[in-house]
C-alpha cells in the first residue's frame, strides 16, 4: 500500500498543471470541488480529494475537520484517519533516513552480552501546520526509544540541555528590527542522529527492538544496536547541544551572556559582519547585517549539518513574522494558531467578543471550587488554560494576568472558573489578530535599556 501511495503522488507531481475543472467530471466530491482544503501543498490536496470522495460528507467539512485534527496519539490512529497515506510516507522517510545516516547496527539477539539492555520503540507523530494558513504543510514521523524505562547512571548520565526561552527569540526580532538586520533561519534535518553519541550505557551500548518498517520488522532473534542519539533517549538532547555548541565556539563564536543556546561571532577577516544565532532544537534563527556573510555562513553550517534553507524567517515556532524593512517595524503573531485554538473549542463563530480577558476588578477564588471535581469540565478548563499559555509565552502578554490567575485551578475547576476560561477565549476570539509590534526607536535609544517597576514593588 505504502509502495503504491507514493507512486501515485509521485505520478500526479509530474503532471502538467491540471484544470480544476478536471476533478469536477473524474472525483465525485461531495459538493465537487471544496472552497476549503486542508494541505498547503497541492500533490497532497490531490491525494486527499481522492481518499474522501467516497464519502457521503460534505467534503468542506472534512476538510475543516481534517485542519483540526490534532496529531495521532498512537499508530493506530494514525492509520485510521484520513490522513494514513501521508503517515506511511513519513513512517518510510524517517526510517530512510536514519538507516541511511548509519544509525543502525544489525546483531543477532543470541550474540548479545547477558547484561546488554535492549528497549522497544515506536512512532510519535506529528501535524506540522503552517503558522500563516494554518493548514498542514508537513507530517513528521519520529521514531523514538521508550526511553522512560531507561535508569539514569545506567543506561544514560546528564540530561540537561539548554534551550533559548521566548525571550531571547523576541529580542533577537527585536534588535534585527531596529538594526534592519537580514533574518533568517536554517532547519536541521533529524537533527539528534546528527549529534555524536556521548559515551553511556551498559557495555557503552543500548539496542532497540526492530520497529514497523525496518526491513526486520517480521524478523525474530534480530535487534539494532543504535549508534547514534535518538529521540526519546533522555540524554539526546544534550548530546545535540554539545555537538552544536562544539561546532560554532570552533568557529569563533561566544554564547550570549548566560544564553547557552544563543551564539554570537564578531567581524573579523572570515566574515566581515558580527553573526548571532539561536539554535532551538533543529530549528535556527540567524541575524546578520550582510547578505553575502549570511548566505556564506550557511552555506558552511549546512556542510557540516544535514539541512535545508528556510531563507528569511516568515514563521518561526509556530509564529507568524511580518517585517516591513524600509520603515524597521515587525509583527510576531500567531493569528493561524489562535483561530485553530478557537475553532477547537468552538468559540470561534456566533461568539460574543468582550473588550478585557477577566472581568474588571474580579478574582477567582478557592471557595468556587467544587466538593467532587468534574472531569469533563477539568479537560476541557486544562486544554483552555494550557493553549492561552502558549499565547502569553510568545506573543500575548497582554494575557499573563488572566492566564496566572486561571493556572491556579486546574486540580479543581468549577463553573465559575470555566466562565472565567471562556470568557478569556472570547477577548481572544475578538483579538485573534494582534500580537507584538516592533520598531526602530532611533539611532540614540537602540543600545539603551529601559525598564518598568511596579509602584508597590
Amino acid at each position: 500500500q505504502l509502495a503504491v501511495t507514493r507512486q501515485t503522488i509521485n505520478r500526479i507531481e509530474q503532471q502538467a498543471q491540471i484544470p480544476s475543472a478536471f476533478f469536477k467530471q473524474v472525483l465525485p466530491v461531495h459538493p465537487p470541488m471544496p472552497h476549503t482544503l486542508p494541505f498547503r501543498d497541492a500533490a497532497r490536496n490531490k491525494v486527499w480529494l481522492a481518499i474522501v470522495s467516497d464519502s457521503k460528507v460534505d467534503a468542506n467539512l472534512l476538510a475543516n475537520i481534517d485542519m483540526l485534527q490534532p496529531d495521532p496519539a498512537h499508530r493506530g490512529a494514525a492509520m485510521a484517519s484520513h490522513f494514513r497515506p501521508f503517515w506511511l510516507t513519513a513512517e518510510q522517510e524517517e526510517w530512510d533516513g536514519l538507516w541511511k545516516r548509519n544509525c543502525f547496527k544489525v546483531w543477532k539477539r543470541s550474540d548479545l552480552a547477558a547484561d546488554d539492555r535492549v528497549f522497544t520503540s515506536r512512532y510519535v507523530y506529528k501535524l506540522k501546520r503552517d503558522a500563516i494558513s494554518g493548514k498542514v504543510s508537513r507530517f513528521k514521523a519520529r521514531l523514538i526509544v521508550q526511553g522512560f524505562k531507561m535508569q539514569q547512571d545506567v543506561d544514560y548520565n546528564d540530561t540537561f540541555s539548554p534551550t533559548p526561552g521566548s525571550t531571547a527569540t523576541r529580542t533577537i526580532i527585536s534588535i534585527a528590527t531596529a538594526e534592519d538586520l537580514e533574518l533568517h533561519s536554517v532547519d536541521f534535518t533529524q537533527a539528534f542522529i546528527q549529534a555524536d553519541r556521548l559515551p553511556e550505557g551498559v557495555n557503552g551500548r543500548f539496542f532497540i527492538s526492530p520497529p514497523p518498517g525496518s526491513p526486520h520488522a517480521n524478523t525474530s532473534g534480530i535487534v539494532y544496536e543504535v549508534l547514534r542519539p535518538l529521540y526519546g533517549v533522555p540524554s539526546s538532547p544534550r548530546a545535540l547541544h554539545k555537538t552544536l555548541d562544539c561546532y560554532f565556539k570552533s568557529e569563533g563564536f561566544t554564547n550570549a551572556g548566560f544564553e547557552e543556546s544563543v551564539w554570537r561571532r564578531p567581524a573579523d577577516a572570515k566574515y566581515a559582519a558580527d553573526i548571532i544565532i539561536s539554535c532551538h532544537v533543529d530549528d535556527s534563527l540567524i541575524a546578520c547585517s550582510s547578505l553575502l556573510v549570511m548566505r556564506k555562513f550557511k552555506s558552511a553550517l549546512l556542510q557540516r549539518f544535514t539541512g535545508t534553507d528556510e531563507g528569511p524567517v516568515t514563521q518561526y515556532l509556530g509564529c507568524q513574522l511580518i517585517r516591513d524593512r524600509p520603515n524597521r517595524t515587525s509583527q510576531l503573531v500567531q493569528t493561524a494558531y489562535t483561530e485553530r485554538l478557537l475553532r477547537t473549542f468552538d468559540m470561534w463563530d456566533e461568539v460574543h467578543t468582550v473588550a478585557t480577558p477577566m472581568i474588571p476588578g474580579t478574582r477567582l477564588v478557592k471557595a468556587d471550587c467544587p466538593a467532587t471535581p468534574s472531569p469533563t469540565l477539568q479537560r476541557r478548563y486544562r486544554s483552555i488554560v494550557g493553549s492561552i499559555g502558549y499565547l502569553v509565552q510568545m506573543t500575548r502578554c497582554d494575557m499573563a494576568f488572566a492566564y496566572g490567575q486561571l493556572s491556579l485551578f486546574l486540580h479543581n475547576p468549577g463553573p465559575v472558573h470555566m466562565a472565567a476560561a471562556e470568557r478569556a477565549l472570547a477577548y481572544v476570539r475578538g483579538t485573534h489578530d494582534q500580537g507584538l509590534s516592533y520598531c526602530d526607536p532611533g539611532a540614540e535609544n537602540r543600545n539603551v535599556l529601559t525598564g518598568w517597576v511596579d509602584s508597590d514593588f
